[in-house]
C-alpha cells in the first residue's frame, strides 16, 4: 500500500506547478516534499516528474497515475467523511414514504439542503398514494411517512399535523365542465372522475371520490395526466396544476359546494417509540417549517 501523503503530494505538486507551491500547501518545507515524491518514484519504479526544467511537468506515466491518484485521494476523503459520520450517530439510511402529490416545491428544497447537510447519510423513497403509507411505518418499512391526514387513529403510528395544501377541482380546457357554472354535486355524476386509491382500495379520508364513474390511480402525477388526456376531471394540488391554468390547458371546475379553494391537511407519520438520529430529526423539522412556508 502507497503512502497516501506521498500520493498527496503528487496530486498537489501537479496541481499548484511546484514543489514548494505543495510544501505550502502542507505546511511542510520543500525538501520534505521533494523526498515524499522521490520515495513514491522509487517505490513504483516510475519517474512521475520531468525535472530537467525549471518548473517540473508530469511525464507521460505520471500523467496516467496522477488521474488514478487524483481517484484514490477523492475515496480516501470520502471513507474518512463517511467515518466522521458515523462519530456523529447520522444515519446511513432513512426510507421516506411520501404521497407525490405532496411533492411542493418546498420538499424538493428541503431535500436539496438535506443533500448538503447530510451527504452521506442515504435516502429512499418510496412514492406511494396516502392510505398505503401507514402499513409502511407499522411494519418499520419506511422510518417518515408525508401523508394526506386520516380521521382515525392507528396502532403503532405517532402523527404530526404539519400543514395543508391546496387541492383545486381540475377538468381540461375542452371538457363540457369547463363552461359550466355553479356545478352541483349532482351535476358531476356523469362526467367521469380521475381520483386516487391505495392498493388495498382505500382512498384517502379526506379526498374520497365523488361521482360513480371513476377511474382510479395511486399516483398524482398519473391523474394529471389522465386529466391532461381529457379523460376525466378531478381534485389535484395547486402547485401541480398551477402551470396548466395558466396556459389554460386545465380549467378550474366551478363547483358550488367549495365557497374557498380547498385545502387538504397534511400529517408526518413515524413508528411509535421509534429512535430519531440527528438526519431524521433534521427532515422532520425541516418539513414542518416547509409546509408552515407553503402555507404563508
Amino acid at each position: 500500500m502507497q503512502n497516501l501523503e506521498h500520493i498527496r503530494m503528487l496530486v498537489l505538486s501537479a496541481d499548484l506547478g511546484s514543489f514548494s507551491a505543495c510544501a505550502r500547501k502542507l505546511g511542510k518545507v520543500q525538501s520534505a516534499v521533494s523526498h515524499g515524491i522521490n520515495s513514491l518514484e522509487i517505490d513504483l519504479n516510475v519517474t512521475l516528474f520531468d525535472r530537467s526544467t525549471r518548473k517540473p511537468t508530469l511525464t507521460p506515466a505520471g500523467e496516467r497515475l496522477y488521474r488514478s491518484a487524483k481517484a484514490l485521494l477523492a475515496q480516501s476523503d470520502e471513507f474518512e467523511q463517511i467515518a466522521q459520520s458515523v462519530n456523529r450517530r447520522e444515519e446511513g439510511l432513512i426510507r421516506l414514504a411520501i404521497d407525490d402529490a405532496l411533492m411542493t416545491p418546498q420538499v424538493l428544497t428541503l431535500l436539496e439542503q438535506f443533500s448538503d447537510q447530510y451527504p452521506h447519510t442515504q435516502l429512499e423513497f418510496l412514492a406511494l398514494p396516502s392510505p398505503d403509507i401507514i402499513q409502511q411505518i407499522q411494519t418499520n418499512q419506511a422510518h417518515l411517512g408525508v401523508m394526506f391526514s386520516e380521521i382515525k387513529t392507528f396502532k403503532e403510528v405517532d402523527f404530526g399535523y404539519i400543514g395543508q395544501i391546496k387541492m383545486l377541482p381540475v377538468c381540461h380546457a375542452q371538457s363540457p365542465l369547463a363552461a359550466q357554472k355553479q356545478v352541483t354535486e349532482t351535476a358531476l355524476y356523469p362526467y367521469r372522475q380521475v381520483a386516487i386509491r391505495g392498493g388495498k382500495k382505500i382512498e384517502p379520508s379526506m379526498l374520497v371520490s365523488m361521482t360513480p364513474n371513476v377511474w382510479w390511480c395511486s399516483s398524482t402525477q398519473t391523474a394529471l395526466d389522465l386529466i391532461l388526456s381529457k379523460v376525466g376531471w378531478g381534485y389535484l394540488p395547486y402547485h401541480l396544476v398551477q402551470d396548466a391554468l395558466k396556459d389554460k390547458r386545465l380549467v378550474k371546475v366551478d363547483v358550488e359546494f367549495d365557497q374557498k379553494i380547498w385545502e387538504a391537511p397534511v400529517d408526518l407519520v413515524w413508528q411509535r417509540g421509534s429512535s430519531r438520529g440527528p438526519a431524521l430529526t433534521w427532515l422532520i423539522q425541516e418539513f414542518k417549517a416547509a409546509f408552515a412556508q407553503a402555507n404563508d
